[in-house]
């Protein structure tokens, strides 16, 4: 079965009702429990997993599969076809969410400066977070300056952020850069920073000044790659 994502649909949807599906347990003697619709966010995309509870249950990881399932694995009393009420820990979600949005707020300020860099790939967790791009940069001492500066000035703008669904073939005309290896197991969903358009099926911020302070810490670049590591305020 699918489930419905509502995280895609609303930046603030951190509870929600829903029927459970199915009970089942794992190899490991947890439990996994599959809902109608979910408002935990499975990881994938380098952010990671939303955990809390399902009445009683204790989520303690959150996955997607390939069909499109999200399981919600943890422990507790849970019973099959019952009405429930979910709600993930918010302070774990927000932080994942500003996280996560800083990274594309890095990758619009890479994007700014107009260099030969391409994104590739980027982690989003408080003891790993960067956004890696293929192509080098001589003097990385001025471009890590550079970019701080447009970061800095990119959050000060404090644009909303904006949700549209649309088809694989729509986002080559709003997005710069679009994954050679979209999911095929969740809709096909971009988020405007501003008019920047992010393919992404990950949680965002609505208002660019909930992330926080965004500090370039290092960057790499050697051998055809570029990596820009970076942490928020208050994240640890």
């Amino acid at each position: 079965m699918t489930t419905e994502l509502m995280y895609m649909q609303d930046f603030d949807v951190v509870e929600c009702t829903a029927k459970i599906v199915s009970v089942t347990s794992t190899d490991d003697g947890q439990i996994d429990v599959i809902l109608d619709r979910t408002c935990f966010y499975p990881r994938g995309g380098g952010q990671d997993w939303d955990t809390g509870l399902i009445g009683e249950f204790t989520v303690k990881e959150t996955r997607l599969d390939e069909q499109g399932t999200v399981h919600h694995i943890g422990e507790g009393q849970v019973q099959s076809g019952a009405e429930v009420h979910a709600k993930v820990d918010v302070s774990r979600r927000n932080n994942n969410t500003r996280l996560h949005s800083a990274g594309h707020v890095v990758d619009m300020a890479v994007d700014s400066l107009n260099l030969s860099l391409t994104p590739q790939k980027g982690a989003h967790y408080p003891h790993m977070s960067f956004v890696e791009y293929s192509g080098t940069i001589e003097d990385v001492d001025s471009l890590k300056n550079q970019i701080q500066d447009k970061i800095d000035s990119i959050l000060q703008s404090d644009t909303q952020n904006t949700i549209l669904f649309v088809t694989p073939e729509e986002l080559a005309k709003i997005c710069r850069h679009v994954p050679a290896n979209l999911p095929t197991n969740k809709p096909t969903r971009v988020v405007l920073y501003g008019n920047f358009g992010v393919p992404c099926g990950g949680t965002h911020v609505k208002k660019l000044q909930d992330i926080g302070k965004i500090e370039i810490t290092k960057i790499k670049s050697k051998k055809g790659v570029t990596k820009v590591s970076y942490r928020v305020e208050g994240i640890n």
